[in-house]
């Protein structure tokens, strides 16, 4: 009885699972971003920090490829009164800082609450523009979303979202395993983001583009620690139409897998918290890869160990192949992150591959037992 149910729930989670990779495959093999002939000039790019020392290299590496990459644009750094690095931001060339007073009050927190002081103080001044905030970790890799603004802005769209790739930190497990971030983004973020038009299943904070008057209208003041999902919930009930960006953007990689958990952790405590105030579609389009992903604990090792009673089961063959499908997937993500490593390490991580997946598994169980419930900001 016990292999019984347990395979059965292996194969529930893992059909799910591989049932998002297909939709986000035909996204993958249908969706192409449109341009126009000539970029968009009404474009601001913002980036927030906390501007803490511990994010100097990472900060400076990051306003210097941007400031020479879009020149010609207008550009803003966002920090908070008191930051470390308040001073010399004041006096970064090439940027316009906007300091965050410690009194400004409003319900969100952290980089939530940058961003509506931004908008409160710049963004209603000006709502005429696009607005893109990028992290202070990230490195834009090209100019494509400025050419999609115009055409998109022409069909009514209001946000966008770009596809991110990860860049290495000081630790080779934790790029390694960000790949599954590039693999989602070209797959289910494709597919609702992008083909449906409609985040579903959130946004990222990195270069998350929104045009100036619905940035105005929806705003981040809410209480969040996951502010790009609760900003992208509130799009969808606003009805705001949304696309993925052609470009990609650098995110570094944590430089520990303790701050891959605490990363990780943030996400999912607060997605949850957040999704019963969602929309009916948003609650089911990210509760069931909420649940599948607490489940995913379970899965791999369950379909290993049950797997000699499962031709005694009556399961689909479609589904009872499912774990192996899902399992070669995200096996073959993991060593496509594998191969761009130095070739000395490559025969170092191809025996932890199931550790990493484990890793990944784990995160709920983290999450439960270790958060804090607040919003970390993770070493850069």
């Amino acid at each position: 009885m016990l292999p019984e149910l347990v395979l059965h729930v292996s194969v529930i989670v893992c059909t799910v699972l591989l049932a998002y990779f297909v939709l986000g495959l035909v996204a993958y093999l249908t969706y192409t971003p449109q341009q126009a002939t000539e970029p968009a000039e009404d474009v601001r790019l913002v980036i927030p920090t906390i501007g803490s020392e511990n994010v100097r290299d990472s900060l400076e590496t990051c306003l210097d490829h941007h400031r020479e990459m879009f020149a010609d644009y207008e550009l803003y750094v966002l920090t908070d009164e008191g930051a470390d690095l308040e001073t010399e931001l004041r006096e970064y060339p090439g940027y316009t800082t906007v300091v965050v007073p410690d009194s400004f009050e409003c319900e969100a927190v952290a980089k939530g609450r940058a961003i509506q002081y931004f908008i409160e103080s710049v963004v209603d001044e000006e709502p005429d523009y696009w607005y893109g905030f990028i992290d202070d970790d990230n490195l834009v890799k090209d100019d494509r979303f400025l050419y999609e603004i115009p055409h998109y802005e022409a069909e009514g769209y209001g946000a966008m979202n770009a596809v991110l790739s990860p860049r290495r930190g000081d630790s080779l497990v934790t790029y390694v395993m960000d790949h599954v971030r590039l693999l989602d983004d070209l797959t289910v973020f494709r597919a609702f983001t992008g083909l449906l038009g409609r985040p579903y299943i959130g946004f990222h904070g990195e270069l998350l583009t929104v045009r100036g008057d619905v940035l105005s209208e929806i705003g981040f003041d809410r209480h969040s620690i996951v502010e790009d999902f609760a900003f992208a919930a509130e799009l969808i009930e606003a009805d705001v139409r949304t696309w993925q960006s052609g470009t990609r953007v650098s995110i570094l990689s944590p430089h520990t897998v303790r701050d891959l958990f605490k990363q990780r952790s943030r996400w999912f405590v607060g997605t949850w918290n957040l999704l019963w105030d969602a929309s009916p579609l948003t609650r089911l389009m990210t509760g069931v890869r909420m649940v599948s992903w607490i489940c995913a604990i379970l899965a791999g090792p369950v379909a290993v160990l049950a797997s000699p009673y499962a031709s005694s089961l009556s399961i689909p063959v479609v589904l009872a192949v499912a774990p192996s499908i899902t399992g070669a997937i995200y096996g073959v993500t993991y060593l496509y992150g594998i191969v761009s490593v130095d070739k000395w390490w490559r025969g170092v991580l191809v025996p932890f591959l199931p550790l990493f997946a484990v890793f990944e598994a784990v995160t709920p169980l983290y999450a439960v037992l270790f958060s804090d419930r607040s919003f970390t900001v993770i070493d850069k």
